[in-house]
């Protein structure tokens, strides 16, 4: 039996739309319930302990997740989503009139959104008190937490102290906070050491994303005696929102904009971006291609979006959208002329994987990471202005694209019974004996 932690997808209010490692998380929850006569079973942090609930309420959750970020299909949007959807569509096709809509940018959620969301969440789930996780989670089972939201938190991994019998299986994304405490938020390299040190004190396995994930979680995990705990390390997995998109939007047939999808962070290198389509515009004028920022404003974005404040020509070819559904998205990247991530560090770096399943042109850094997921993209340094703008350069204008043959091993499904395959053989490992493993 499964125990799965549900923090992650239950704090799912909290933002606009989903990230990608948020997409992953209900993906794999929802393989895990696949109905309400599953025996497994969600484990949520509460007020009142760490609780465990049967598989009707948990899917009360995830549809209620689903519908809040429009994950069903593109008819389940909200209209403010769609409102966002058609602003960029508009100001790519006719970028002088639709900046005189003065449609604000896009905003993060407020804290008073934030509560009436969460709330609306509890109304919608009707989530009752629970069973407490110590005694209610069944003998022998597998407590499985991808999301690592919580890892922070170590009393809320107490109970399984008393658990020696659940197998622990954790993912840790990586360890950037450790590597690189100039990038991040500061208190972010102490926040992420008590998440190293939880799972080294809890997990009996460990699933990355990448080898680069890999060994320097490991390095990180071994300072607290836990090297090489058994391992999986299985690529991320392209959504079925990508994976269902057919082709690029007709509108925007011939447009030449590229994308780049990620918080918008120091760690997301966006200022290389800007620092070239200034220079773009300032050589081509009106003929310069878009760029559409997509992503949450995160630690010192409003230092990196200055400069959109302080030039009226780059507002009308850098466009900025947050809290598409993924729908939307896929249909975006599907018909750019390429995605951009000029990123300075990644564990996996999903965005570019979703990209060339796609069949759309990539240009990214060069990283461990991308190194190992980017086969055929153009790699090129972070701090590189005119390489990039080479590259950018280069590229043909798209015609109506259409997607390709999405490949079975980068599916949902496929990563979904890879990741339980793993874990049950690591409970056989445990007990001596052989494992079940789910359908």
């Amino acid at each position: 039996m499964i125990a799965f932690d549900l923090a992650r997808l239950f704090l799912g209010p909290l933002f606009l739309a989903p990230r990608g490692i948020d997409r992953v998380d209900l993906a794999l929850a929802r393989h895990v319930f696949p109905d309400a006569n599953s025996p497994n079973l969600g484990v949520l942090p509460t007020f009142w302990g760490i609780r465990v609930y049967r598989a009707p309420q948990v899917l009360h959750l995830l549809a209620h997740v689903e519908q809040l970020w429009a994950e069903q299909s593109p008819q389940h949007r909200d209209p403010l989503q769609h409102e966002r959807f058609c602003r960029i569509v508009a100001e790519i096709r006719a970028p002088g009139a639709a900046h005189h809509h003065a449609i604000p940018p896009p905003r993060n959620l407020t804290l008073g959104d934030k509560v009436a969301r969460m709330l609306g969440e509890l109304a919608a789930t009707g989530m009752p008190l629970g069973r407490p996780s110590r005694k209610a989670v069944p003998a022998r089972a597998i407590y499985l937490n991808v999301g690592q939201l919580g890892l922070a938190v170590p009393m809320f991994f107490h109970w399984l102290d008393d658990r020696p019998d659940v197998t622990c299986a954790m993912m840790l994304h990586d360890v950037i906070p450790l590597e690189y405490p100039d990038l991040v938020r500061p208190g972010q390299g102490d926040h992420h050491t008590r998440m190293v040190r939880t799972a080294a004190r809890h997990a009996d396995c460990m699933i990355y994303t990448t080898l680069y994930a890999r060994d320097t979680v490991n390095a990180s995990l071994a300072h607290f005696g836990r090297p090489h705990l058994p391992s999986l390390v299985r690529a991320l997995p392209l959504s079925t929102a990508f994976a269902q998109v057919a082709h690029s939007l007709p509108d925007l047939a011939g447009a030449r904009y590229f994308v780049v999808v990620s918080t918008i962070e120091p760690r997301k290198n966006h200022d290389l971006l800007l620092r070239v389509w200034a220079r773009l515009i300032a050589r081509m004028g009106s003929a310069a291609p878009h760029l559409v920022i997509v992503g949450a404003r995160g630690y010192d974005a409003a230092r990196i979006l200055a400069p959109l404040a302080r030039a009226q020509m780059l507002r009308g070819h850098v466009h900025e959208v947050a809290g598409l559904s993924s729908h939307d998205l896929a249909a975006l990247v599907l018909g750019a002329t390429a995605l951009l991530s000029p990123t300075w560090v990644e564990g996996f770096g999903l965005p570019v994987l979703e990209a060339q399943s796609l069949g759309v042109p990539t240009i990214a850094s060069n990283i461990a990471a991308h190194r190992e997921i980017a086969n055929g993209a153009t790699l090129l340094p972070g701090d590189d202005d005119d390489a990039w703008e080479r590259a950018i350069m280069a590229l043909p204008t798209p015609g109506r694209r259409a997607a390709p043959v999405i490949p079975a091993q980068v599916t949902e499904a496929a990563y979904c019974a890879d990741v339980l395959a793993f874990v049950h053989d690591v409970v056989a490992g445990r007990t001596g004996q052989s494992a079940p493993v789910p359908a």
